[in-house]
């Protein structure tokens, strides 16, 4: 089975901390409505990428993920002389947390559990001066690890 590929032209939001609730006596635990909103946006691009792809199916066995989170240049560091080149994001939000909620959208869709992901490959970048925000992914199957690996 080939890979799937999308590309989410937005600013990268990550997984947001659980918020409790008392209902009945009972603590509930929900997904803030941003995390939510993201997350279903994810699945819908997902979805048509599974379709654009030929897949019916979610992909089976061991599965490497491959991400690259662009954030929008903030307006303070713009420079009309010597416009800014991509450059590493080290601040807020955590790689991890942005790719947890790409896993939980996409389960179910592109694979049946983010337990198949075996390998990841993310960077957080922040994107050149005029370019916009994205979300780059890419799922694939992982050939099976034989004796000599």
């Amino acid at each position: 089975m080939g890979a799937v590929r999308f590309r989410i032209n937005a600013e990268p939001i990550a997984q947001g901390r659980p918020r409790l609730t008392t209902i009945g006596g009972q603590a509930r635990a929900f997904d803030p409505k941003k995390s939510r909103d993201w997350k279903a946006f994810i699945k819908d691009v997902a979805l048509n990428a599974m379709h654009d792809a030929g897949h019916t199916d979610p992909i089976q066995g061991p599965i490497v993920a491959r991400i690259r989170f662009g954030f929008s240049l903030p307006k303070s560091q713009y420079r009309k002389r010597t416009p800014r080149v991509r450059a590493w994001h080290t601040k807020r939000p955590d790689i991890d947390n942005l790719c947890k909620a790409i896993f939980d959208a996409c389960e179910k869709v592109v694979f049946l559990n983010d337990t198949q992901i075996v390998r990841i490959v993310a960077d957080k970048i922040i994107c050149a001066q005029g370019e916009a925000a994205f979300v780059a992914v890419e799922f694939s199957a992982v050939e099976p690890l034989t004796d000599s690996s």
